[in-house]
């Protein structure tokens, strides 16, 4: 078996691709304002606590958000919704700094009052741990307690693989 050898940035984020995850929406509230934005860095860190990490860029709305509140909710997205495609272009190509993406979209308020979407496959609303928050130089891995999540039947969570393909497809 043969494999090609990768040391340049653009090569090692191609292989990097093969790398399964989830695709996520992430949404915040601050100061009466709400921001998503879509996510493909997290994971389950611990089970006993339940606690999970999300790399989020330092630049983005949602970022700022969850840095001053210390909460956030991930949801999950199911790969059989059929407006999945249109919950990635509305959460992922476009910023909160100059579109209210709640002002249309139909959402459920978490016990903090962060938006949860409603078609999801399922939800996560979690605290930060302040002192286990790494500072990553462009991102900032946030470690965080699950205090509460909701699950739907049926469907099933869409990867960030499956999207990438989806999306190839449609070209």
């Amino acid at each position: 078996m043969t494999f090609s050898i990768f040391k340049e940035t653009a090569e090692l984020n191609q292989a990097l691709f093969q790398v399964t995850h989830g695709l996520y929406v992430l949404t915040a509230a601050h100061d009466g304002r709400l921001n998503g934005q879509c996510l493909d860095a997290l994971m389950q860190v611990t089970s006993a606590p339940p606690r999970i990490a999300i790399g989020v860029n330092k630049r983005s709305l949602t970022h700022e958000m969850i840095a001053a509140s210390g909460r956030f909710v991930a949801n999950v997205l199911d790969r059989e919704d059929e407006n999945c495609p249109e919950v990635i272009r509305h959460f992922g190509f476009q910023s909160g700094r100059t579109v209210d993406k709640f002002e249309e979209t139909p959402h459920e308020s978490s016990e903090n009052g962060i938006p949860i979407l409603p078609r999801a496959k399922a939800f996560y609303e979690c605290r930060v741990i302040p002192e286990m928050t790494l500072d990553l130089g462009t991102h900032t891995l946030f470690v965080a307690l699950v205090e509460r999540a909701g699950t739907r039947e049926g469907g099933g969570p869409l990867t960030y693989n499956e999207y990438r393909k989806a999306m190839r497809k449609r070209r």
